[in-house]
């Protein structure tokens, strides 16, 4: 990987270069959001510091965001009647479906307008599913790569080891194949040197292979096939949830088993939730600000912060008898959570990635609640939210002075 693509060029940021074909594209799907003022100038943003005690430690943050494809015109149960009649001011705006170039194109251009710096995209096993509804989940990664913009926005692989898509240890070495072919790739996002590969859950890795040593061994044959492609290893990070009155124990086993880092996809019903009883958005921020610091303080491991942007399974087709909700989310309120995630990794240097990585469910997981994709009945405020709070292009991190 050449030094422009490097992920771990100084600041933690890569220079973006951007065609102008997709400059033209962005000009065309984003549009700022009066309600966020920009700080133009490094001056700027060191008034702005000193006016706040939660301001930016840093000019700059890696931020991944996940990208779920499961919004397809063939058959699929996600985009359900649920979605398209009560909830349909939450279409986003290039549509509900991501099943063609162009609709990708114009996610890669307004998730690079709002300082997302790469796709974490779900990677499913589809040939386990017996479901034909299945067959589309890693359809959106096969036209991001085949993109004329993808090089304003990196990648990398969430594989999401989850019924029905386990794999057979038997099936291991090809999927490992199948992996490095996406590890080298240009754009695909590296973590200390090495191409970052997220497990999804160890829970299942444990059951695929029979224990920690079977862990041990899949996740040793993956790094080593990697530098036999001429690669430097892998980064290997695994979703790590530490309940609050839960067993610690388990979590002890991700450094022995061979991971290298840990995060979360999302974090959610993590206290007293009860089915289909809305709770305030304000519970899943604590939730999830409370569970950063009992990962960090229980795994010796680097830590990447989740931020789950929201999670309401209201309007979820499977989630209609055990839906958990938060309601009330707002611009705002999100605005101010992400600046806690900013905050949290100034400071705990030492628990964090040098790149300054934080990972945002989800780009696109409208059907749970989670998504920050420019919508109808949003417009642009989430994403605009995360390119204030982090910086963009031509944009350093602000802190609104609300957040405290």
């Amino acid at each position: 990987m050449n030094g422009e693509r490097d992920v771990r060029s100084r600041g933690g940021r890569r220079s973006r270069r951007r065609s102008l074909a997709l400059t033209l594209l962005m000009a065309c799907t984003f549009t700022p959001a009066a309600s966020l003022p920009r700080i133009h100038t490094v001056q700027a943003a060191a008034d702005h510091a000193a006016t706040n005690p939660l301001a930016a430690a840093y000019p700059s943050y890696m931020v991944g965001a996940y990208y779920f494809s499961g919004w397809s015109h063939g058959p699929n149960d996600n985009l359900s009647k649920l979605l398209t009649g009560p909830l349909r001011s939450s279409e986003p705006l290039i549509g509900w479906y991501d099943d063609s170039q162009s609709q990708v194109d114009k996610s890669i251009a307004q998730a690079v307008n709002a300082g997302i710096d790469f796709f974490a995209f779900d990677w499913y096993d589809i040939a386990r599913s017996p479901y034909a509804t299945d067959r589309t989940l890693n359809e959106a990664l096969g036209f991001y790569l085949t993109s004329h913009h993808r090089h304003g926005l990196q990648f990398c692989l969430n594989f999401i080891d989850y019924p029905p898509f386990l794999p057979r240890a038997t099936d291991w070495p090809g999927l490992v194949r199948t992996w490095i072919r996406y590890f080298k790739q240009p754009g695909y996002v590296r973590v200390d040197g090495k191409p970052l590969f997220i497990v999804f859950t160890p829970w299942y890795m444990r059951s695929i292979f029979g224990g920690s040593l079977g862990v041990r061994w899949a996740l040793d044959y993956l790094r080593a096939q990697a530098r036999a492609a001429g690669l430097p290893g892998v980064t290997i990070a695994v979703g790590a949830i530490v309940a609050l009155h839960g067993n610690p124990i388990p979590n002890h086993w991700l450094g022995p088993e061979g991971y290298d880092l840990t995060t979360g996809y999302n974090y959610h019903a993590m206290g007293d939730e009860q089915y289909r009883v809305p709770v305030p958005y304000a519970t899943l921020v604590q939730e999830n600000v409370a569970m950063w610091d009992r990962v960090a303080s229980s795994v010796p491991l680097p830590y990447i912060p989740v931020i789950t942007s929201g999670w309401d399974q209201r309007y979820s087709a499977r989630e209609q008898r055990t839906a958990i909700i938060y309601a009330g989310r707002t611009p705002a309120q999100f605005t101010c959570y992400a600046v806690r995630a900013r905050h949290w990794i100034d400071s705990h240097p030492a628990e964090t990635t040098q790149e300054r990585m934080v990972l945002i469910f989800a780009w696109n997981e409208i059907g749970e609640g989670g998504a920050i994709i420019p919508s109808h009945r949003d417009g642009y405020a989430y994403a605009n939210a995360v390119r204030y709070v982090f910086g963009g292009p031509h944009q350093h991190p602000a802190t609104p002075t609300s957040c405290r």
